[in-house]
């Protein structure tokens, strides 16, 4: 089926039709549906009903004036190719006219050129239109990494602009093709499509349609689905029965073919009056098809990424979990030999035991991040808030690190002022300065480190200063992230999650933690809380 040519004739001359069509006829095109119109209000009823695919204006009295139909054009925003016949209008003139917006112009002695330039400007406007469409299509493509949400989008830009129907197959988890996405531009005429599907499903020896697609990876093109291919095509008697109401004459059916693998089929059909598909039709589905496969593998690729990750994540939880209660036991029964090796043993074998004390205690630290981490990736941390005296609490925190900053060679100065007192949990605080004193001891050993407490326009910040290695300036940010490091693993040790656990264990009091280059060397560490507001005047204590 080819769809006739439909041009807009603004006549100038009485013999303006005639000449134009046999020209037209002459160069090939025997199906035409010409409109004339001589008046501005005539072409504007005329633009309204559309579309044309040509508009010819024949210059003269007492015609319009080729501005005056630039202008009608223009003024409803339509992409129409605008051909000029005048013999007033010299080469200059001409210049102008086309510059104002006239893809051509020739005097009607020359109206044998008309064919050509109309063929021309056809297949400029298909390409304009396959230029927009694509553009549209890597806009959305570009816009979601939702497999569904993708073909979705993809079949609505089919729909009805180019096709009557667009159907995509994606294989289920057995290989099996299943229907995912139908279009059409009436909502109802989609559950009645998906109701024929469930009925008639694919047959996947089929000999023609999405299965044999499917099966070879190789596009199918019936530009006339009629006789004896129609009836390859229909999945039962009833099936072809039905497909023959709907009017179906003609179809696509491109591979969705990724770089990894095919993601499925994609299939469009022409139905009622629509032009029959053509090779250039092809080559756009094609087009389109490869792009969105690239897109859908992309979304899998993620969604696999992102059950990986939640894999990753339960395995954490589960892991640290197993490890918490051996490692609680072997931390007590080591503090208990501890205890009594203080009044039985050796120093010797005192120091041992409380080095494999501190090897425990670290041990559990690590594991307590990673069940953070898995805690995290479900959520915000949870908070347990309680009255909490900041320089109790920093003292406590360094004194446990005495011992391991004796070991390091670090001297330990400690400053907190008095009075500082808020609602934080006092477990997470807690976890952060010694986070922050951990690293400190880590990479500033045989060096000072000061650590402060002082308020702050109404915060309280915890300052821990070390002389050691310090952090490069493009690295003050990143040893905030997850797994976020400065420095090798191999040299240092360590998961690479205290600094992001201090950071989001500060954001969930609505506090923050950064880092800073010291002058003279070394880094700064600072974290900042809010403080407990004070009690009113006449409040109860």
């Amino acid at each position: 089926m080819t769809a006739p040519l439909r041009i807009l004739l603004v006549a100038g001359e009485p013999d303006d039709e005639a000449r134009v069509v046999e020209a037209l006829r002459e160069g090939g095109h025997d199906e035409l549906e010409a409109c004339v119109v001589r008046t501005a209000g005539e072409l504007g009823a005329a633009l309204e009903r559309g579309p044309w695919e040509v508009l010819v204006c024949g210059e003269g009295p007492p015609g319009l004036a080729v501005t005056e139909v630039l202008d009608a054009v223009r003024g409803r925003d339509l992409d129409i190719p605008l051909l000029v016949l005048s013999e007033r209008l010299d080469e200059r003139g001409a210049g102008e006219v086309m510059k104002a917006g006239a893809r051509d112009c020739f005097s009607r002695a020359c109206l044998g050129r008309l064919p050509a330039v109309v063929a021309r400007e056809l297949e400029v406007s298909r390409l304009r239109r396959e230029r927009s469409l694509m553009a549209r299509v890597g806009e959305v493509l570009a816009g979601s990494l939702d497999f569904q949400e993708t073909l979705q989008q993809v079949a609505r830009l089919m729909v009805p602009e180019l096709a009557d129907w667009c159907s995509v197959y994606s294989p289920d988890e057995k290989g099996q093709l299943e229907l995912v996405v139908l279009a059409h531009e009436d909502p109802e005429w989609v559950e009645r499509g998906r109701d024929l599907d469930r009925l008639f499903p694919l047959v996947p020896e089929a000999t023609s349609g999405s299965a044999l697609t499917w099966r070879t990876g190789q596009a199918q093109w019936v530009p006339e689905l009629r006789g004896e291919r129609l009836l390859a095509w229909a999945r039962s008697p009833e099936h072809l029965r039905v497909v023959t109401e709907l009017r179906v004459h003609s179809a696509v059916c491109v591979p969705l073919r990724g770089r990894r693998e095919s993601q499925g089929v994609m299939t469009l059909f022409a139905t009622g009056d629509r032009v029959a598909f053509t090779a250039a039709d092809l080559a756009l589905f094609q087009d389109v098809g490869r792009r969105a496969a690239l897109a859908l593998e992309n979304a899998r690729l993620y969604r696999e990424a992102q059950e990986a990750i939640h894999l990753r994540d339960d395995f954490m939880a589960v892991a640290a979990h197993e490890l918490r209660t051996p490692l609680t036991t072997l931390g007590l029964q080591l503090g208990s030999l501890v205890q009594r090796s203080r009044r039985e043993s050796s120093p010797a074998l005192i120091e041992r035991l409380e080095r494999g004390l501190r090897q425990v205690r670290r041990l559990g630290a690590l594991v307590e991040s990673l069940l953070d981490v898995s805690l995290l990736s479900t959520g915000e941390l949870p908070l347990s808030p309680e009255r909490v005296d900041l320089g109790e609490l920093v003292g406590e925190v360094m004194e446990r690190f005495q011992a391991e900053a004796e070991a390091v060679g670090c001297g330990l100065r400690v400053s907190v002022a008095p009075g500082l007192v808020g609602q934080w949990d006092r477990m997470r605080v807690e976890q952060v300065v010694s986070s922050l004193v951990a690293n400190a001891l880590k990479f500033g050993p045989r060096q000072p480190v000061e650590v402060r407490g002082e308020e702050a326009g109404g915060r309280v910040r915890v300052v821990v200063e070390d002389q050691g290695i310090g952090v490069p300036a493009e690295h003050l940010e990143r040893i905030f992230e997850r797994f976020g490091r400065a420095v090798s693993s191999r040299s240092y040790g360590g998961l690479g999650l205290g600094l992001y656990l201090a950071r989001r264990a500060a954001e969930a009091h609505g506090g923050r933690v950064w880092a800073e280059q010291r002058p003279g060397g070394g880094a700064r560490f600072t974290l900042e809380l809010p403080l407990e507001p004070p009690p009113r005047a006449g409040a109860p204590s």
